[in-house]
């Protein structure tokens, strides 16, 4: 009666202990083969991708490491911020020496190995290192080092406790299966497994297994249906996971497809960048090219002149001489014409150089070539046709005129040569653009509006290589003697200083085209109205000469003498200043721009404007470097007679620049000048010997002297004077009263000692000296005094008065 049930309990437990025994060790071994899959997936997982973040960290890195760019190679690093899984990277170069390197912010200390390591992963502990070579073309150029973290033991630790829950779950559930398994396991099963497929086959996790108890059956259904639940919670993140990893690979590809155009474009462009680069140092040679020349042409140009102006000037005071002397006449012509032609190279030489002092003015270019119309056609023969082309409405431009008329002059000789057996010449003017376009191609060109001259012939034209050297200094095609190669060269200096653009069209039996482009001006024309054809004329007033060359200022003295002036003379700027600060009326300061000492002949123009405020000041010069030229321009007010110039240059110049001071000034200058003259030769000359120790003060005081007909002589001490006195026949000692040694007054004491007929005159800085100062008759010359105090002084001396004097 007993043994069923004890049986059935023995069965019961049997079965269930079979069934317990069975599921642990089911699940046991299924832990442990889905743990281990588990981990081998995550490895798997991790290595891929930080291999394949260092695939393509290498790819962009590539170009940085070639180019030696660690800019570029730390801003890709900087990249990785976006992955706060990696926590250290670096980019080693070709010679494994660090090239850049990243470490993330809240990372602890992160050690990066000084060195690249062999290619691939290394996983220690909780990290992870991945090495990655970079390679082009099959040459190895650097290494891509990832550092991160590897959180394989959390991962471990987290899986073991579900597993171990499932575990403790399932036995339970085994073990009320088995307890009911004869009655209520077979129906829910079954249930389960329908469900199971409807799953599996329609891939609906949504589908939930309908619980009919509360038992253990419907406990493994709540299960089942959580079961499904996580299942599709996980298939629906693995879909967002498949989903985010497309678009990362789109990503790629896109930079993929960017790097492969920035590598396919990296040869254009550095060609591109090549051949600027070529074209500005091109243009930075030809800029060196032409400073070279300047730099050369402006000394060489400064003596040059300088000698030629001596040559000239005396050879033009030798032709006054010789007046009745038609051989002599003759020679002199010959040289004076090889005088100018070496003026005009030099003239050329510094207009090439952009080193020629331009005028500018507003002008019309269409009034210059009118009045240049009997010019050209003396100029070119009969056998040329001129034709002048001007437009309506023509622009003013900001030129020098003098200057632009010798380059239509010369572009007009060079087409009448081009024609041997005569032709056409075309010369027109037009307004024109310049586009953006256009000044491109063309450094330091503005766009804008410019005026346009155009000069055409119908010769035989240039070929492309001589089209090419058209510009450059001494090349010519004519035959030796027919030229100096300097004509275009000239002009183009000319038309660059003049901030222009000039361009040569030419083809061989086509003729050639020569255009100036001249900036537009909106100012009002200026027209000169000094003309060349007004006879030279003189004057009789004071002229103060600086100049340093000796040589050139005996010409310039001898030349202003026989123009009828007073002359004085200073070799540099401080003798100059000494003679202006004396008090002597002078009318016009005619100076050297380039002068040796410490002052510079503009700091000498403003000191004699503040003395003389309606004194007239001409500069002249060989060479005038930076002193009064500025951008290639006279500094505004500023005139200048360029180096060699003629004596009737000279004359009419400084007969111009005497009649623009005011009438007053000028009738008053007249009126002195004529009182002057009037006594320069007196009935009794004085033998005077002038004591002083400052030499200029002394040649000045000098000149002077013989200015008023006296006979002067010059010491420098009271020693001096006493050897001087007792060597000749004086009758006036003129002496400063401080000398160095004896004084003037010890000086005079013993002078009339010996000679008591002596007439004394002091000259003092320190005021007027009276004669109860001493017991003997002085006269009194207080410093600074004027030509009318030295008159008057030497009147009070003299034997015999003068009335003129008085």
């Amino acid at each position: 009666m007993f043994t069923t049930p004890s049986v059935q309990r023995s069965i019961s437990r049997k079965f269930m202990l079979a069934v317990l025994a069975t599921t642990c060790t089911a699940l046991l071994v299924a832990s442990a083969a889905i743990l281990y899959l588990d981990v081998q997936n995550f490895r798997t997982a991790w290595v891929n991708d930080l291999t394949t973040q260092s695939e393509i960290l290498a790819r962009v890195s590539i170009p940085a490491v070639e180019f030696n760019d660690p800019k570029v190679a730390q801003e890709n690093l900087e990249q990785l911020k976006a992955r706060p899984g990696i926590y250290g990277a670096a980019i080693y170069g070709k010679n494994g020496a660090l090239f850049a390197k990243y470490t993330a912010e809240k990372a602890d200390a992160v050690t990066i190995p000084p060195t690249p390591g062999p290619e691939g992963y290394t996983i220690k502990g909780g990290q992870i290192t991945v090495f990655k070579s970079l390679s082009k073309n099959g040459e190895n150029v650097g290494t891509v080092y990832l550092q991160a973290f590897y959180p394989l033991a959390e991962r471990v630790k987290r899986y073991s406790f579900i597993l171990l829950a499932v575990m403790a779950g399932s036995l339970i559930i085994a073990g009320l299966v088995s307890y009911w398994l004869q009655a209520a396991v077979t129906k829910p099963v079954l249930a389960l497994t329908s469900a199971v497929h409807q799953v599996v086959r329609k891939r609906d996790f949504s589908m939930r297994v309908k619980k009919s108890t509360n038992d253990e059956v419907g406990v493994l259904v709540d299960a089942f249906n959580d079961m499904l639940t996580e299942v599709g919670n996980r298939s629906e993140a693995l879909e967002k996971s498949s989903l985010e990893i497309q678009r990362e690979m789109k990503e790629r590809i896109v930079a993929q497809d960017a790097l492969r155009d920035l590598n396919s474009t990296l040869e254009q462009r550095i060609a591109l960048r090549t051949s600027e680069l070529e074209r500005a140092h091109e243009q930075l040679r030809q800029s060196q090219k032409l400073e070279a020349i300047g730099q050369l042409t402006g000394g060489v140009a400064h003596d040059f002149n300088n000698v030629l102006q001596v040559i000239a000037g005396n050879l033009q005071l030798l032709q006054m001489s010789v007046a009745g002397n038609p051989e002599a006449q003759r020679r002199l012509e010959t040289a004076a014409f090889a005088a100018d032609r070496g003026a005009k190279l030099s003239s050329q030489l510094l207009s090439f150089a952009r080193r020629q002092p331009l005028q500018p003015l507003p002008t019309n270019l269409g009034r210059v070539l009118r009045t240049m119309d009997d010019l050209l056609r003396r100029a070119l023969g009969e056998s040329i046709y001129i034709e002048t082309v001007v437009s309506g409405g023509l622009w003013n431009t900001l030129v020098d005129p003098n200057q632009l008329e010798n380059v239509v002059l010369n572009l007009a000789i060079n087409a009448r040569d081009a024609m041997k057996n005569g032709g056409r010449l075309t010369l027109e003017l037009g307004n024109a653009m310049l586009d953006e376009h256009y000044v491109s191609a063309e450094p330091d060109l503005p766009a804008g509006q410019y005026v346009q001259l155009s000069v055409s012939d119908t010769g035989g034209g240039m070929t492309p290589e001589v089209l090419q050297r058209a510009f450059e200094p001494f090349f010519t095609t004519k035959r030796d003697g027919e030229g100096t190669g300097l004509g275009l060269s000239m002009v183009y200096g000319f038309v660059k200083q003049s901030h222009g653009h000039i361009r040569i069209y030419s083809e061989v039996g086509s003729g050639t085209t020569v255009r100036i482009y001249l900036p537009r001006s909106l100012q009002d024309e200026i027209q000169i109205s000094e003309s060349l054809s007004t006879p030279p004329v003189g004057g009789v007033e004071t002229i103060l000469v600086v100049e340093d060359d000796l040589a050139v200022q005996a010409t310039v003295v001898d030349m202003l003498a026989g123009l009828g002036y007073r002359v004085l003379k200073a070799n540099d700027g401080e003798s100059a200043l000494n003679v202006l600060r004396s008090g002597i009326q002078i009318d016009l300061l005619f100076t050297d721009v380039v002068m040796p000492g410490s002052v510079r002949s503009p700091d000498l123009a403003r000191e004699a404007k503040a003395l003389f405020p309606d004194i007239a000041v001409l500069f002249t010069s060989g060479y005038t470097q930076n002193a009064i030229v500025h951008g290639g321009r006279l500094d505004p007010g500023v005139e200048l007679l360029s180096k060699p110039y003629r004596r009737d240059d000279l004359a009419r110049k400084i007969r111009s620049q005497l009649g623009k001071r005011p009438a007053a000034e000028t009738a008053n200058s007249a009126a002195s000048g004529s009182a002057a003259a009037a006594t320069v030769k007196p009935d009794a000359p004085l033998r005077i010997l002038v004591v002083e120790d400052n030499q200029d003060a002394q040649v000045m005081t000098c000149e002077l002297l013989m200015m008023l007909g006296h006979l002067p002589s010059g010491v420098a001490s009271a020693e001096a004077a006493i050897e001087a006195l007792a060597a000749g026949d004086y009758e006036v000692l003129l002496t400063d009263v401080s000398l160095p040694g004896m004084s003037g007054v010890a000086l005079a004491r013993s002078v009339l000692q010996r000679t008591p007929g002596m007439k004394i005159i002091f000259a003092s800085g320190f005021g007027r000296i009276t004669s109860d100062d001493f017991e003997f008759e002085s006269t009194s010359l207080p410093k600074p005094y004027a030509l009318q105090d030295l008159r008057k002084a030497l009147a009070s001396v003299s034997r015999k008065t003068d009335p003129a004097l008085d």
